[in-house]
């Protein structure tokens, strides 16, 4: 009897929607909440977007959002869409408006959308009437500023913190790797040694040439079936085999290479020395440094000619070699001593130990022992922290409500005017078998208090979505998680390699999230939680399996999918757009936007018009005595044309860029930080200077477009 699924809550990709690409239900749902407590104009709907770029964009948002709430425009949005950086600043905001913050407390603080209570300040101290909210204002900005430094708060959260995360989860990867790998070479070489004995004196090398004969003779014989298939009745017999021919050769290629692999382990011990197999790492340390060097710039005039990506796959290659052999090391050490002993109880102990390895990683959850859960928690005690102990002024303050505090239940109070918040991640699909999915690498996947899902899974009610497990700051650190194996941005860049992700894979050196797929009809039971071992090492041991129809899914950095958080206010049909695009992008190549133009075109067929001499004007530079040429503006407009007979909406597009007129302040900051206004994403340290120089920027680009009636 085949078992009845319960679809309740639960949306399908609909390929018959040409209004919202499928998701017509979900937006409906959407929309039905923001008319219960704020007037909608479905024809004129408009959007914030928030795009990437770390605690950088945070602060450059930080400040375009209060200049809309300055001039009493932020009420006017209906949607305000985030993705990583960006993510973090619409989560602090989610958060203060929920008001979930309240619970177990006396307080009976509302915040709002309109210049006098906007709960960061809309700029001066002391500039609103009612004191009390001024006040609050200040102690909220004040602990903002002051924590930008998120990873290394202090309070005995240290560098070293963080360093302890990344060690523990490299030695976890790194034991279960040896003992598991140990264990294999260990019964392959007990299962050669009982051979009958003509075998003894097949070596390695005759065992891989061996292989190799049998893959040229397939080809061959492959060669001579084709003349089976001639002429014209048998050509389309012809082409159905040579296609499954062609997709099993690549299986029978695959089994080769592992074989090669492992004789060259077996040669390697036989020819190493005692003293180095000793140190059998060493190999791995040679790859490591390869790959290192690989990224360095100041390459000799030979190594320059060589692509980056090849030298680090031939760097994480030799790397994954050295473990091998370092495995097949202690593999021998083992038998050696089972032969002096004239027992196998070593091996049934190391057998033993393989066995509570593989239990232990059954039974870890993959989420809660990776660098993700530090990342989260961190971001969580900065931009959703206990604001009760902010307002009254407590030395030490925690993240106790949000760390428990679900997504769906953020859900906005009643006669509350904030926009619908959309977090905007990546579902990683490299292993789909549907073309634009595998050819992009993934899937805009949204986490939102209604629904959360993607073309790719469908939609599933945030209440039921892994058990109504994911809290707010979650959702946030999920979209944030830009180091992840198996994506990179935009679906490209050396973490997307097979190779490159099965090192960061095995020593659990990534920022994203597993979790059970939302389709009801692949996981049922949205209870179950992802493992250490599965799918955790799926990035090893079946990368096929990472895909859309797959039990569990994994979810990273929204920004490898799309940077600028506008795909989905696309899919809305929002009329008006205003996009902060502060990711690093010195060069000015405005690769992001790019992306979203390409992707709404292919996608929804919305075209942006925006020309190459519009981004001309956002571009500054500097002259041969590092003087600055400034830009011409720092935003530009453009026109969306939605399909069809629908009248087209207008993008407000902000560039981190320096402008003649900004403060003054900023030309001295600039002075002493010239990388600013793209200082690098790995720098997530941001001290109270660089927090309000960013802030600032923001801040005057934004009142400078609204003074100019570009809003209006």
């Amino acid at each position: 009897m085949t078992k009845k699924i319960n679809h309740n809550g639960y949306v399908k990709y609909d390929a018959e929607d040409a209004i919202n690409a499928g998701s017509y239900k979900v937006c409906q749902a959407e929309l039905d909440h923001l008319k219960q407590r704020r007037s909608v104009d479905e024809a004129d709907l408009k959007g914030i977007a928030l795009s990437g770029g770390g605690i950088r964009a945070a602060s450059f948002s930080l400040g375009m959002i209060q200049s809309l709430a300055k001039h009493n425009k932020l009420e006017q949005f209906d949607y305000l869409s985030t993705v990583s950086g960006g993510g973090y600043l619409g989560g602090a905001l989610s958060w203060l408006w929920s008001g979930k913050w309240r619970v177990g407390t006396d307080s009976k603080r509302e915040f709002g959308t309109a210049a006098d209570n906007f709960p960061f300040g809309v700029g001066a101290r002391h500039s609103n009437d009612d004191a009390d909210m001024d006040k609050d204002q200040a102690l909220l900005m004040r602990y903002l500023r002051q924590n930008g430094c998120y990873l290394n708060p202090g309070d005995g959260l240290t560098g070293l913190s963080l360093l302890g995360v990344v060690i523990r989860g490299m030695i976890m990867g790194f034991i279960t790797l040896i003992v598991l790998a140990s264990v294999m070479f260990s019964l392959l070489h007990l299962a050669i040694d009982s051979l009958p004995s003509r075998f003894n004196e097949l070596t390695s090398i005759d065992i891989s040439l061996t292989a190799l004969a049998v893959y040229i003779f397939s080809l061959l014989i492959s060669a001579l079936a084709s003349l089976l298939f001639t002429g014209n009745n048998c050509a389309e017999s012809a082409y159905r085999w040579r296609r499954s021919w062609e997709i099993h050769i690549s299986t029978l290629m695959q089994i080769i290479l592992v074989i090669f692999v492992i004789s060259l382990v077996f040669v390697l011990n036989d020819y190493i020395t005692e003293e180095i197999r000793g140190v059998g790492g060493i190999s791995a340390l040679l790859g490591a440094g390869v790959a290192w060097f690989s990224q360095t710039k100041d390459k000799s005039s030979l190594f320059k000619y060589i692509p980056s990506s090849l030298m680090v796959n031939i760097g994480v290659f030799i790397m994954l070699l050295g473990l091998l052999v370092f495995s097949d090391y202690i593999s021998q050490l083992i038998l050696q001593q089972t032969v002096e002993t004239k027992s196998l109880t070593l091996v049934y102990y190391q057998i033993t130990v393989a066995v509570f390895i593989l239990i232990m990683a059954k039974l870890l959850p993959i989420n809660k022992i990776s660098i993700h859960r530090y990342y989260r928690d961190r971001l969580m005690e900065t931009f959703n922290p206990d604001v009760f102990d902010i307002l009254t002024s407590k030395k030490t303050v925690l993240a106790s409500k949000s760390n428990s505090a679900s997504l769906a239940d953020c859900m906005a109070p009643e006669n509350n005017t904030m926009p619908y918040h959309i977090i905007n991640t990546n579902l990683i699909l490299v292993g789909s078998k549907i073309a634009k999915f595998k050819g992009r690498g993934g899937d805009n996947f949204i986490l939102s208090p209604l629904y959360s899902g993607s073309n790719a899974t469908g939609w599933r009610s945030s209440k039921q979505f892994a058990n109504d497990s994911i809290t707010l700051p979650t959702a946030v650190a999920i979209s944030g998680a830009a180091a992840n194996s198996d994506s990179g941005v935009a679906g490209s860049g050396l973490t997307i390699k097979p190779l490159i992700s099965a090192i960061m894979t095995i020593f659990n050196l990534r920022l994203g999230y597993w979790v059970v797929n939302p389709n009801p009809e692949v996981q049922a039971n949205q209870k179950v939680m992802p493992s250490f071992l599965s799918p955790g090492f799926w990035g090893v041991t079946g990368r096929s399996k990472i895909n859309e129809t797959s039990k569990y899914i994994q979810l990273s950095d929204g920004g490898h999918f799309e940077n600028l958080a506008m795909y989905e206010l696309i899919r809305r049909h929002c009329k008006l757009i205003i996009c902060s695009d502060a990711e690093q992008d010195g060069e000015f190549t405005f690769g992001s936007l790019a992306n979203i133009i390409e992707k709404a075109r292919v996608d929804f067929g919305v075209e942006i018009k925006i020309s190459a001499a519009d981004l001309d004007g956002l571009k500054y530079s500097e002259d041969e005595s590092g003087g600055v040429v400034f830009a011409k503006k720092a935003y530009t407009v453009a026109e969306i044309i939605y399909p069809g007979d629908e009248p087209a909406g207008k993008l407000v597009y902000i560039k981190t860029t320096l402008t003649s007129d900004i403060p003054a302040e900023l030309i001295s900051y600039k002075q002493s930080h010239s990388a600013f206004p793209d200082e690098t994403t790995a720098d997530q340290f941001f001290n109270e200077k660089q927090f309000e120089a960013y802030r600032v920027l923001g801040l005057h680009f934004t009142d400078s477009l609204i003074n100019n009636g570009v809003l209006n």
